[in-house]
Formats: structure tokens, sequence, C-alpha cells
């Protein structure tokens, strides 16, 4: 199964760089970041999503996750949002809309399989 995870995230101007930087890297083990102007954008292959895979099993909230990604994906692309405080402290929070001011973790995956990817990150 072919996958690439883009995960992208805004960095306000209350927010510390390394803080938002850590956020992310406590959900993804990413292959390329990039900061932008206002915004932090990291790249990964399947890999990248182990950690959050993990989390969804040890946190018994891989029915949630299905049907989140299941509404989100379309086309060979899945998309979710995490929220960025929960992030920051470990939690794989997904969230159906903004809930924070601080904005949230934007996810997408482009696979050439979407049911074997949810199946992937779900299976019981």
């Amino acid at each position: 199964m072919k996958c690439k995870m883009t995960a992208k995230t805004c960095v306000n101007p209350t927010e510390d760089l390394d803080k938002v930087i850590t956020a992310i890297s406590n959900i993804f083990k990413y292959d390329n970041l990039i900061i932008e102007d206002s915004y932090i954008i990291v790249t990964g292959e399947i890999d990248s999503l182990i950690q959050l895979k993990d989390s969804l099993k040890e946190r018994k909230i891989r029915d949630t996750a299905e049907r989140m990604f299941i509404k989100g994906a379309s086309n060979g692309i899945i998309k979710f949002s995490l929220s960025k405080q929960a992030a920051f402290v470990s939690v794989p929070n997904i969230v159906d809309r903004e809930l924070s001011a601080l904005g949230e973790i934007d996810v997408t995956i482009e696979t050439d399989n979407e049911l074997a990817f949810i199946e992937w990150m779900t299976k019981k």
C-alpha cells in the first residue's frame, strides 16, 4: 500500500515555534520538516504514522478514528485534523471541526487504497 502523509499547522504569533514542532513530533515521525512564514509542514511515508497508529490503539479510540477517516476519505485522499494542544502532551485527539483558537494540525493522507489504509490504522 502506498501512502504519503502531509501534516500542516499554523504557528500563531503567541506560540513558541519549538513547542509547535514538539506537538507535531509527538504524533508523527516525519521525513521532512518545512517551516514557512506562519506554518509548519511535515511529510512522510507510512512509517511516519506508526506512532499515531499505536496511540489510537493505546487510547482505545480506533472506532472513532475509523469513522473520522471514512468521513474524510475521497478519491485516494483521507483528511482529518488533530488537536494541536493535545498533541503537545502526546495525545492524538481527532477533532471534527476547529475547536481551538490556536488551530489544529491538518493531516492529508494520499493512498492508493483508502480502505486498506483505514483498516491498517484502526485494525482491532
